[in-house]
């Protein structure tokens, strides 16, 4: 007589069971990642702001192109770690007689978040605009 076992096979899983919760994410954390990730390789931007970030020792220096803004018309400061930098290029006055052909310069608020390589709670912020290229250099702010 052949042996039974003590209790029955179960049969394995079906392709489309899962044992467990869910391990993929919902739709909406998908977007979110998205998103975040989007952010953190290209920035938010309005308006047109190339940036370069370098790092020097423990001090984090950001070039970027605003070209035709003035030097007061510009604002830096860090937010949620990340350096914001506000400006705004003024509309360039047209001559009485000149008629537009083609317009490519973005005019008005230019809004750039730059991802920092390095986090920073809070730092000492220098910057200066020569030349339509703003200098932006962090310094990390010393522990008291």
């Amino acid at each position: 007589m052949a042996d039974k076992p003590d209790k029955p096979q179960e049969p394995p899983p079906s392709f489309w069971e899962v044992p467990g919760p869910w391990p993929f994410p919902s739709s909406a954390e998908i977007e979110q990642r998205f998103e975040e990730l989007v952010r953190a390789r290209w920035g938010e931007r309005e308006g047109s702001a190339p940036a370069d970030v370098f790092i020097y020792g423990e001090e984090i220096w950001v070039e970027m192109d605003l070209p035709g803004v003035p030097a007061e018309a510009v604002r830096v400061m860090l937010e949620r770690g990340m350096l914001l930098v506000e400006a705004i290029r003024p509309a360039a006055p047209p001559e009485e007689q000149a008629r537009p052909a083609r317009i490519e310069r973005r005019r008005g608020p230019i809004r750039r978040r730059v991802p920092l390589p390095a986090p920073l709670a809070a730092a000492r912020i220098e910057f200066r605009l020569e030349s339509g290229v703003l200098r932006v250099r962090l310094r990390p702010e010393e522990e008291r």
